[in-house]
């Protein structure tokens, strides 16, 4: 559907490249007759535009002129716009000190008009700065802030850039599934606004995303879309990315002329403008991939000129010139900030002085007035009762809160041991139908006087007997060990069999979570060490709380695995998800002579994970990232404690949007 939405767009580009000359002569006619100063800033901006990208140079005048003409006429929107345009030109350029001076002034400027519109601009072009510098992160904040703007005044058109650029930054810090997002929302909102450069840098964007994955053939496709449109609008910024892309696609296929030829018309198209960082790039490849041919004549010579590029970027006076700008910034948005903490201060002055006076009418009232006093004094006593009241009522609230998880975990216990005893009570009820069906055939026989059928059906009879009996059985060891299991004692420990134990609590927390939810599914593995098993390696515990421990982990991992399926059921990505829980035992022998082993009891899963700020509060009372109703936070708070009591740890490893692991260590 995409492909044929694209080849759909294309059929306007043949017609771009004529238009955008069509357009620049148009606008150069109506400079010429235009007579008001901002009318002709606002024209100048325009024709800026069209030249950006296939001539800088042109550009650049464009853009000086316009910034000329906004000072004489005191058009303060205007000129911030020139600023903006120089500062991206220079940016082309490689010449980034000069970019970040002229986008600061512009946005000091653009903080003073206070529209939304060109501060998300000048944010957008830092973002663009920064990145070319290398500084993804940096890029990454300020496209997150001009997002944001954009967003606020539902400006799709820059709302499409922003999404872009965001793409671009998180490919280079090869966090690529944000990349993947970010640059496919962008492009498909393009498609819909009919905004075509931005089409052409998405397509170009995803080549770049998916050579990085191992998918060459997508990235190619990409690419070679990418450059139809940029042909059509003699965009040779976007030629020399496209061309370079190809060219490390095909030196991972092992095609090495094919890769020579696309990086050198990547370097024909940077010299062509001037683009020093394309040139930079190009040289830099051709380098590497003559010296693997070894052909070292010319990798020297490309080697020399990436030097001279890098040298002319990244020189000691440019470093120092980027880093007195960041920094001069930096301390006017602290003078910023600091003025309106002054003001604040000044304003939280003038309160207390406020409050003081109005403290001491009060008290001389008070003085005057003896019955005033003790009506004051009796109103004191009545918010003391009300804070008394609303002490009790939280401790009557935490009460109820702690029954309702106690009764919750029942309510899941008593789920999970319908659902085992019913497998063997169902063999038990089937073999005792079919073994009264079975007598009744045998009275028939009888009558008849068929002996020998008689002795078949008590054969039959008696094999059902034993397999209820089994079953039977099979039955009275569920419920005896479900009883064990779930008595009320007094805390006293003894010694457990913890593989046996924490089998039975995976069954327990997976059929307590499919009575509630028939369609849930999950792939559970489990990894005991045979050593916990034997009589030597069982553990003093009160089996009792450390089930409740193990069913409360157990039951949060199941419900993160099927959070993140209901989550990702709209997303291509959830054909690729299959939500997974293991369960895993590990006895540690003691280091020295004197020490006590330890078994580390591990529950993991691949759910959503736990936020990086979140991780240190877990384990608080009442907190919980379950939505209200679905969880009282107290679960992961009562199991610290009785794994605390048993004299044990409990901790947790997570990585958010993988999954977490949470361990149990007990003394042994």
């Amino acid at each position: 559907m995409r492909t044929l939405t694209f080849c759909i767009f294309l059929l306007a580009l043949p017609t771009l490249s004529q238009a955008q000359t069509n357009e620049a002569d148009s606008l150069k006619r109506l400079l010429q007759t235009e007579k008001q100063d901002t009318s002709r800033v606002l024209l100048l901006h325009e024709l800026y535009k069209v030249y950006r990208y296939s001539k800088p140079d042109s550009g650049l005048l464009v853009a000086q002129q316009a910034l000329l003409l906004a000072k004489k006429a005191e058009y303060p929107y205007g000129e911030t716009w020139s600023l903006i345009h120089l500062g991206s030109i220079f940016t082309l350029n490689g010449d980034y000190p000069r970019a970040l001076q002229l986008h600061f002034q512009a946005l000091e400027k653009a903080e003073s008009l206070g529209n939304s519109t060109i501060l998300g601009s000048v944010f957008l072009n830092l973002g663009l700065d920064y990145s070319f510098m290398g500084d993804y992160r940096k890029g990454v904040e300020y496209n997150n802030r001009a997002l944001a703007l954009y967003i606020s005044g539902n400006q799709q058109n820059a709302i499409l850039k922003a999404r872009i650029n965001l793409g671009d930054s998180y490919e280079k810090l090869n966090k690529l599934d944000s990349a993947l997002f970010y640059t496919n929302s962008g492009y498909a909102l393009a498609v819909k606004l009919e905004e075509a450069t931005s089409v052409g840098i998405a397509l170009n964007n995803l080549g770049n995303i998916y050579s990085k994955m191992g998918k060459d053939v997508l990235a190619m496709s990409n690419y070679r879309q990418s450059l139809v449109y940029y042909k059509r609008l003699d965009d040779q910024e976007g030629l020399c990315e496209s061309y370079l892309g190809m060219a490390k696609v095909f030196q991972k296929s092992g095609s090495s002329d094919s890769s020579l030829y696309y990086a050198k018309l990547s370097m024909a198209s940077a010299k062509k403008v001037g683009f020093i960082s394309r040139i930079m790039d190009a040289s830099n490849f051709l380098t590497r991939n003559y010296a693997d041919l070894d052909i070292m004549d010319s990798a020297f010579v490309y080697q020399s000129t990436a030097i001279v590029a890098r040298d002319s970027l990244f020189n000691y006076e440019k470093q120092r010139a980027i880093q007195s700008l960041s920094f001069e910034e930096t301390m006017r948005q602290q003078a910023i900030i600091e003025a309106q903490e002054a003001a604040q201060t000044q304003l939280k002055f003038n309160a207390l002085f406020g409050s003081l006076g109005t403290l001491f009418l009060v008290a001389f009232l008070l003085y005057r007035n003896n019955r005033q006093r003790n009506k004051a004094n009796g109103l004191l006593r009545q918010q003391k009762a009300e804070i008394e009241r609303t002490l009790a009522e939280l401790k009557s609230t935490q009460k109820q809160l702690i029954q309702s998880e106690k009764m919750a975990s029942l309510g899941e216990l008593t789920a999970g041991i319908a659902h085992e005893i019913q497998n063997p009570l169902n063999f038990v009820n089937n073999f005792s139908e079919v073994s009264r069906e079975l007598l009744e055939e045998m009275n028939a026989a009888l009558q008849s006087g068929d002996e020998q059928e008689v002795r078949d059906i008590v054969q039959d009879v008696r094999e059902n007997l034993d397999k209820i009996n089994y079953h039977g059985k099979r039955a009275d060891a569920i419920v005896k060990g479900m009883l064990q299991n779930s008595r009320t004692g007094v805390g006293e420990k003894e010694p457990t069999d913890l593989n046996r134990l924490a089998d039975e609590c995976v069954r327990l927390a997976y059929h307590g979570l499919r009575a509630k939810d028939r369609a849930f599914n999950a792939s559970i593995t489990t990894d005991f060490d045979p050593y916990l098993s034997s009589a030597e390696g069982e553990v003093a515990v009160n089996s009792q709380e450390i089930s409740r421990v193990l069913l409360n982990l157990l039951n949060n991992a199941f419900y993160a695995v099927n959070e993140k399926r209901n989550a990702l059921d709209s997303c291509p990505e959830s054909r690729n998800y299959e939500p997974a829980v293991t369960v895993s035992t590990r006895y540690v022998a003691p280091a020295g002579e004197g020490e006590r082993g330890k078994v580390l009891i591990t529950v993991r899963d691949n759910g959503q994970g736990v936020p990086h700020d979140m991780v240190d509060k877990i384990f608080q009372p009442f907190f919980t990232t379950k939505p209200t109703g679905q969880g009282t936070g107290l679960g992961l708070s009562i199991s610290y404690d009785i794994i605390h009591a048993h004299g044990g740890t409990v901790g947790v490893e997570s990585q958010e949007g993988k999954g977490s692991a949470f361990t149990v260590e007990l003394l042994a």
